[in-house]
């Protein structure tokens, strides 16, 4: 019965056939692609299969269950592409360079997802990555290319999200339990935040209040200058400061909020993470964050940036607005 079945079925896995949103989807990566080559970024095809030792080798708890796999010809474990941002790190090691470079490209990823999220375990992306510019010079200039491109691409009612890898790890050392702090975080669980609180005792008075706020630490310019008032820790400090200077610096700040219980998306992430959202869609269309310590996998110490345009996503918020 299956098999005469399987004739006119897809798939689950996959994003199915794009027809009616074909269109749109070549123009939102035509402007893409032109805002990337104004920018400097060179366009690059990266394998379609990598070996999952090389996303096991940078991930630390890498699960395998999390790719499509087979055995290759030589008897070694073979994915499709998970990611682009590694295969990149590669790439720009294999250079022998120690000279910026910035990377663009375009193409599929594929990621299982539980059938229930209502995701696709195939997904169009775009993005770039913004090798060997440290600091915030580097944040700043991605920033700006973003706020271009959505300007570009005329979608309207966008916040961007700004949040920090090296607060949420501070917090998380001074914790000693990050897979608990991270799984409340996530949920913005303000209850089993309570519970965390009340039963470590061994933790100061200043910092059980600011984790008691931590997951509704989500506003504006105001909210952030609000809360480095009451903060002594010097590595949060510096972390919160961080993100104040990126919104002075940038071109346009107007739909910038602050989201200070982000959670790193990549573990390699080190500094600041960023997030797009439309009201026309559940997930992020854009993500991105700086990885200062990915290339360390590599015996390499190069400062890094990208960032990841979700085009079914976007499709999606297209299609939600009737344009």
């Amino acid at each position: 019965m299956f098999l005469e079945e399987c004739k006119y079925l897809i798939p689950e896995e996959n994003g199915g056939i794009i027809t009616k949103n074909v269109d749109n989807l070549r123009k939102t990566e035509g402007v893409l692609r032109t805002i990337f080559n104004e920018y400097g970024f060179t366009e690059t095809l990266t394998p379609l299969f990598e070996y999952v030792e090389l996303y096991k080798s940078v991930y630390k708890d890498f699960d395998e269950e999390k790719v499509f796999k087979y055995i290759g010809k030589d008897g070694k474990v073979i994915a499709l592409r998970w990611d682009f941002t590694i295969p990149l790190a590669r790439h720009y090691f294999l250079q022998n360079t120690n000279k910026e470079a910035r990377y663009s490209y375009f193409g599929n990823v594929y990621r299982k997802e539980r059938t229930y999220k209502g995701r696709n375990s195939e997904n169009h992306q775009a993005g770039l990555e913004l090798i060997n510019k440290p600091g915030i010079l580097g944040d700043i200039e991605c920033l700006n290319i973003l706020q271009h491109s959505l300007e570009q691409l005329r979608l309207s009612n966008l916040k961007l999200e700004l949040g920090s890898a090296k607060l949420f790890y501070r917090i998380c050392d001074l914790v000693g339990d990050k897979e608990s702090l991270k799984n409340i975080l996530f949920k913005k669980n303000i209850s089993e935040m309570e519970k965390f609180v009340l039963n470590n005792n061994n933790l100061d008075e200043k910092l059980k209040k600011l984790l008691l706020r931590l997951p509704r630490l989500c506003g504006d310019i105001e909210m952030l200058n609000n809360i480095m008032n009451n903060i002594d820790d010097e590595i949060i400090l510096d972390a919160l400061k961080e993100l104040r200077s990126i919104y002075e610096k940038v071109e346009n700040n107007r739909n910038i909020i602050f989201d200070l219980s982000m959670c790193p998306a990549m573990e390699y992430y080190t500094g600041l993470m960023f997030k797009v959202y439309s009201p026309f869609s559940p997930e992020p269309i854009v993500r991105g964050g700086r990885y200062d310590s990915l290339y360390k996998n590599f015996k390499r110490d190069v400062p890094a940036i990208g960032m990841g345009y979700y085009l079914n996503n976007i499709l999606k918020v297209i299609e939600g607005k009737g344009e």
